[in-house]
């Protein structure tokens, strides 16, 4: 008899960590999948050169990392980019498709000029891929920049 409540026990808990492990997986793929607004994620950087320089090389920099821009808007200041970003994984580097967002801004006349940079890589998890993308794309920027002066 004890053994038959001791046996039923571990199945009954065995059950209920499985359950509680399903709803843990189920909220992660949904809360991983929810998009976010460009404004709360995503690398900001300033630069000291004017708004028409860093728009320039925003696009300059997109192109030099073999991605396409998709559209782009002076007046707005947003450039939107797609294509292919190499992951180093644990079995090298994997191409997945990217897309990129960057919204530019005049901070003021010295120059300086605002550069916030959101990128999404697809089939990624946690967003590490997004942050290491937002930072190569933000130093290719600033070799961009490096060259007009």
């Amino acid at each position: 008899m004890t053994r038959r409540e001791c046996g039923r026990f571990r199945c009954t808990a065995g059950a209920t960590i499985g359950k509680l492990a399903l709803m843990m997986l189920v909220i992660l793929t949904v809360a991983s999948s929810v998009p976010v607004a460009a404004k709360d994620k995503g690398s900001t950087q300033v630069y000291q050169h004017t708004y028409d320089e860093v728009f320039q090389a925003s696009q300059e920099a997109i192109e030099r990392m073999g991605m396409y821009v998709s559209a782009k808007d002076k007046d707005k200041g947003t450039i939107s980019g797609n294509g292919i970003f190499n992951v180093t994984g644990s079995m090298g580097p994997v191409g997945k498709k990217c897309t990129l967002n960057i919204h530019i801004e005049t901070l003021n006349t010295k120059p300086e000029t605002q550069v916030t940079v959101s990128a999404n890589v697809k089939g990624v998890w946690g967003g590490w891929a997004n942050t290491d993308l937002e930072r190569k794309l933000s130093m290719q920027i600033q070799q961009v920049l490096s060259t007009y002066h």
